[in-house]
């Protein structure tokens, strides 16, 4: 049987999976506290957590306490791959009564219950040392160096690889055969690379297995499959020159230990959203391109081997079993994933499950929790957990939910026959956001330029007749008082006599008892000007000025028959009249 962890404010509690919700069948009893964060060792054998100030561990299968560490400003912790040690970083600060720093990282031997070192990492940033999966080789980066430990001695650098400036790197969660790799950025000009190497032989950059080098990267993110034998390398810049991508410029590389290394080509332009190995080692899943992006499963030589689909994705996840692969998307992307059968090639299912925060596959391979948690989103909080058919099973709905994790069992995933038949489950009660279209309120019930309610329909091509108007639109408790005002207003004037009434409500003026109608303006004469009747003489300087002279003329012509309707002249017009008579002499003069 399954089991998962579930962090809320109370504390941190187990409960059964599949077949037997809502009950804990282990023996442990939960922790009632503030707890910061908690981990699982890989193989789900050790548990630890922080609360008040001290670092607990348990372990399976009574899941009693082992040992308790004291460190006050504790923020993270991790466990080696078989849970043997067990690294805490603390948040690195300095007072001004200290003469000394203090180192802040801490490795602790778990089953010896021992410290063996303390080194100092001021950044929270990649703070995670590495082991190999045997545990054998213990890891970590500083400026400019990668030191490199046996796990069980810390006290003495077993080797060193010295690369200005590097950045990154990785070493392979490898058994007896190890490998590591080296980013380094691009410096002063320079191309960025990386190097595969084969441990402990990096003393020399000839002896690199495989190395690649490449413009526009920054970082990277390593996926080594599960045989340790290849590595796929996502690489993304910062910024995408060509504008194409908000989200910068990826692209996907391949290296392996027999020296290959190969920039996998995808069939559409865009970023590479994510990437996942299948537990076999010799397939990969990549989600690329712009949306609707795609998904595609490649072979070890990077060809296309099979497409599963189109649609608006950017996560692929392959279940522990290998057997069954979820493409979706989560997080900036609307929460929907499809469950494929990956041998036949073929969808099982599909659903939505909104505002999900987290996702992860039972160690079984037939299940799937979702998770909404704080503070990423501070609504619906809770956790669902699905069949493979895309059937929701169980969820639980938590005020405030920190974290839930499945408790790692390397032992569950075994092979079992993927069937297309949903299974029985149950109706989801947490209330989901609504799917219809927004519309201003303003707009609300408002007619568009063919006639269309707003709030109906989207696009004109489903309008079964545009031209056909489909009722008079829904108006507000408001907006339909203030309509039986105006009907009301209109009918009174209509009754008292009134003329001239418009769709809005009348006049601009109205009449008040006992008052006499105002008398119409007199029209203005028509003009009569002495410049209408002077012909142009055929001069081209002449007839310019005779034909200026004739507008100053036709000017004063309106403004004398403005002051003979009663108008009363200001005094630049006064100025402009008087100029009559010698304007009429210097016409006289152009026209001899």
């Amino acid at each position: 049987m399954t089991h998962f962890a579930v962090h809320t404010p109370e504390g941190v509690k187990f409960t059964d999976g599949p077949q037997n919700f809502g009950k804990n069948s282990t023996n442990f009893e939960g922790f009632e506290g503030k707890v910061k964060t908690f981990v699982f060792s890989k193989d789900g054998k050790r548990f630890a957590w922080i609360a008040d100030g001290q670092v607990f561990v348990v372990e399976a299968p009574t899941w009693q306490r082992i040992g308790s560490l004291k460190h006050p400003r504790a923020q993270e912790i991790c466990f080696s791959p078989k849970g043997s040690f067990l690294a805490i970083w603390e948040s690195y600060v300095k007072t001004t009564d200290q003469s000394q720093l203090q180192p802040n990282l801490s490795v602790y031997d778990v089953t010896g219950k021992k410290p063996l070192k303390s080194f100092f990492q001021p950044s929270q940033v990649n703070w995670k040392p590495q082991w190999t999966d045997d545990e054998a080789i213990f890891a970590r980066n500083i400026t400019s160096e990668v030191h490199f430990y046996n796990a069980n001695d810390l006290q003495t650098i077993a080797e060193r690889k010295i690369i200005q400036k590097v950045r990154s790197f990785s070493l392979s969660p490898s058994i007896n055969n190890h490998y590591v790799i080296f980013f380094v950025p691009s410096i002063q000009g320079a191309p960025a690379y990386v190097h595969l190497y084969r441990y402990p032989n990096f003393k020399e950059a000839s002896n690199a297995l495989a190395n690649k080098s490449f413009f526009k990267v920054d970082t990277i993110d390593s996926y080594w499959n599960k045989s340790s034998t290849a590595c796929l390398l996502l690489t993304a810049a910062e910024m995408d020159k060509s504008g194409l991508s908000y989200y910068g410029e990826h692209m996907l590389f391949y290296l392996n230990t027999r020296g290959d290394s190969i920039r996998v080509t995808v069939s559409k332009p865009g970023n590479i959203h994510s990437v996942a190995w299948c537990p076999s080692g010799q397939e990969f899943f990549a989600v690329y391109g712009t949306m609707p992006s795609k998904a595609t499963l490649f072979n070890q030589k990077c060809e296309a081997i099979a497409e599963f689909g189109s649609g608006a994705r950017n996560t692929v996840l392959v279940n522990p079993v290998g057997n069954i692969v979820l493409v979706g998307g989560f997080g900036n992307i609307a929460a929907r994933y499809e469950m494929w059968d990956i041998s036949a090639r073929k969808k099982i299912g599909e659903t939505e499950c909104s505002d999900s925060t987290y996702f992860s596959w039972s160690p079984c391979g037939q299940y799937l929790l979702t998770a909404t948690c704080s503070p990423r989103l501070r609504v619906n909080n809770g956790y669902k957990v699905w069949h493979y058919t895309a059937v929701l099973q169980h969820e639980e709905s938590i005020q405030e939910l920190f974290a839930a994790h499945w408790i790692p069992d390397p032992e569950a995933a075994k092979s079992f026959r993927v069937s297309t038949t949903p299974v029985t489950g149950i109706e989801s009660s947490m209330v989901a956001a609504s799917k219809q279209k927004y519309i201003l309120p303003s707009q609300r019930g408002a007619k568009g330029p063919v006639g269309l309610p707003n709030t109906e329909k989207k696009f004109l091509s489903e309008v079964d007749d545009p031209t056909k108007n489909e009722g008079a639109p829904q108006l507000s408790k408001a907006a339909l008082k203030k309509k039986k005002k105006r009907e009301a207003a209109k009918k009174k004037r209509e009754e008292e006599g009134e003329a001239g009434k418009g769709e809005k409500g009348g006049n601009n003026w109205r009449e008040t008892a006992g008052q006499e109608p105002p008398v119409p303006v007199k029209a203005a004469l028509p003009v009569n000007s002495f410049a209408a009747s002077i012909e142009l003489t055929g001069d081209p300087e002449k007839d310019k000025k005779i034909r200026n002279i004739k507008k100053k003329l036709d000017a004063i012509a309106r403004l004398k028959g403005e002051k003979e309707n009663g108008k009363v002249l200001v005094r630049n017009q006064i100025d402009k009249i008087a100029t009559e008579d010698k304007l009429i002499k210097d016409l006289e003069e152009l026209i001899l």
